[in-house]
């Protein structure tokens, strides 16, 4: 009870401080690693102290539009960063960043944060970051009538505000992060001749996100940590309501214990739970989540085994056991094999699924998926200086998984057919999904680093139903077959860098009136560059798919063709 009033109170002082200075900040991937990718989670680094480091392979940054405008230019190699200058000393001493680009197809990018108080004991930090789109995108389908270059304005505008605190005690830290996302944009879909359902109407997104978290300093006793995590969400149409839009609650709770042994070996449990209510609806989302486990080694050779414990009710309750398994043996101190096998769900609730695209229509959740078994193993090689090879290979597979499509005309009736929808909708079905990849990093001449990665995916899919019809050859719609990121940076001179950047993804498909349909291969081609005329400043500009390639983010949704961003930063 003493816990839970410590959490509440800490809750209610994070409010207190917004109700004071109202805050923004956009996580690092929306703002210049991954454009329009504007989740709320920026906190989540909390959630894994003091846990043991995930030796999974990420994918490298893509720099591809994952929606239709490149609001961003992700000069993401060189440009500042607003979540590491407010954190990064090595970066930046100073206290303020300003962050501002635009282009053409009326891209706007802004920034703006202050550390409002830093001291040995408290950091509070302020910022806001704001983007923008509104230009006209041609589809790359061509009309029945055979005229190709039809086009439709897509529009999007982003504003974030955040506050984040944190106080070091000598017995634990505490950590809060308030925010408020308020995004406005319109379903600029193909409408292959149809009549524009939503008309181009302006669509709201608001989300506002308060989060506390405890972490204990290191003991040999005993350890802990936890937060509390509230989201409230509202959806809505600009003009004349014509659906039940989604608006609700989630709260999302986890306590973690372990106890040291043997060193750098300790015994724990995770304990979580994740709740989404959706008003007005019975489809509301409940997660319980029990997970013992054991941690043997040090950080270069260790063993990790547990499991999850898993109690689910949403369209109907389950109750699951997966394994949370962790393995790493260090070959040598720069080389290593690594296994880790786990599974569980994917809640798929609002916060979550609206951050991997804005087009789908939200009058209805989406169903929770769930891994029986996720297994991913590799090597990584670092002996040579200057080289750092990965080799990697994994297998999945998932229950009421969702794949997304253009919506286009749903059944009404025993065969009637509804209006056409330009929104994106999810369908369902068993998904097993293997894959082997690798990368190869240098930066033996200093000047240069470049990254090569390749992926290559294989997909089984079943059991896949659109409008109550089984799709007999089913894929795995709007997911690559392979994909190649290319990443370099030269700095020619001191104050002067370059950056490259190349995206391949291709076997690519989608459904489309009940036909599989090829999607074209994204190539998406960036150059940069950066000076810094002093240390406070410093001007950029990046131009994106300069091979002017057209192609879809989602099928009838194209991403932007050539644009051209610059702008400045200024520290202060």
């Amino acid at each position: 009870m003493k816990k839970t009033f410590v959490i509440i109170a800490a809750l209610a002082l994070s409010i207190g401080l917004f109700a004071q200075t109202q805050d923004s900040l956009l996580r690092r991937q929306m703002e210049l690693e991954r454009e329009f990718n504007p989740t709320l989670l920026d906190a989540d680094k909390i959630n894994s102290l003091p846990a043991l480091r995930e030796p999974t392979i990420q994918k490298a940054n893509t720099n591809y539009s994952t929606w239709a405008g490149r609001v961003t230019p992700p000069i993401e190699i060189a440009l500042p960063r607003p979540g590491s200058i407010m954190t990064d000393i090595p970066f930046s001493t100073k206290r303020g960043y300003l962050f501002l680009n635009a282009g053409n197809y009326a891209n706007i990018n802004g920034a703006f944060g202050y550390r409002l108080v830093e001291d040995e004991k408290n950091n509070l930090s302020f910022s806001f970051l704001h983007n923008s789109t509104n230009g006209d995108i041609s589809y790359t389908q061509e009309p029945q009538d055979g005229v190709a270059g039809n086009s439709n304005n897509a529009y999007l505008m982003d504003n974030l505000g955040q506050l984040n605190y944190m106080h070091l005690a000598e017995s634990l830290k505490l950590n809060m992060h308030l925010s408020y996302l308020n995004s406005q944009f319109n379903y600029y879909g193909n409408p292959f001749e149809n009549e524009r359902y939503f008309g181009n109407e302006k669509y709201n997104l608001g989300m506002l996100n308060a989060k506390v978290a405890l972490e204990s300093a290191e003991s040999d006793l005993l350890n802990y940590r936890g937060f509390i995590d509230f989201k409230n969400f509202n959806t809505k149409q600009s003009q004349t309501p014509q659906f039940d839009w989604m608006k609700g609650n989630q709260i999302h709770a986890f306590v973690g214990f372990d106890k040291p042994f043997r060193n750098s070996s300790k015994i724990g449990v995770d304990g979580s739970i994740i709740t989404t209510f959706y008003n007005g609806s019975a489809d509301n989302y409940f997660l319980f989540n029990a997970a013992p486990y054991v941690l043997l080694g040090s950080a270069n050779t260790h063993a990790k085994l547990g499991v999850d414990l898993l109690f689910q009710n949403s369209e109907n309750a389950k109750m699951r056991i997966v394994p949370n398994v962790d393995l790493m043996w260090g070959l040598t101190e720069r080389s290593s094999l690594y296994a880790k096998i786990h599974g569980g769900f994917k809640h798929n609730t609002l916060s979550e699924i609206m951050t991997e695209s804005r087009y789908i229509l939200t009058s209805n959740p989406i169903r929770a998926s769930f891994s029986h078994i996720d297994l991913e193993v590799g090597t990584k090689i670092g002996e040579v200086s200057g080289f750092r090879f990965d080799v990697f290979g994994g297998y999945k597979k998932t229950d009421d998984e969702h794949f997304l499509i253009l919506n286009g005309r749903d059944i009404i009736g025993e065969d009637a057919l509804g209006p056409f929808m330009e929104t994106i909708k999810p369908i369902y079905g068993t998904l097993t999904h293997s894959y082997i990849g690798g990368m190869i990093h240098s930066n033996i001449w200093s000047p240069l680093d470049v990254s090569l990665r390749l992926k290559k995916n294989f997909y089984d899919v079943t059991e896949v139903m659109n409008n109550d019809t089984e799709i007999a050859d089913a894929k795995a719609y709007n997911m690559p077959g392979v994909d190649i990121d290319i990443i370099a940076s030269l700095e020619l001179i001191q104050n002067l860098k370059l950056t490259f950047n190349y995206y391949f993804e291709g076997d690519r498909w989608t459904n489309y009136e009940n036909r599989n349909i090829k999607m074209d291969n994204i190539n998406d081609l960036n150059v940069g560059g950066v000076y810094d005329i002093n240390e406070s400043f410093s001007l950029n500009i990046k131009a994106n798919n300069i091979l002017s390639q057209k192609y879809d983010i989602w099928y009838g949704y194209p991403a932007q063709g050539i644009n051209v961003a610059g702008g400045f930063t200024l520290k202060f």
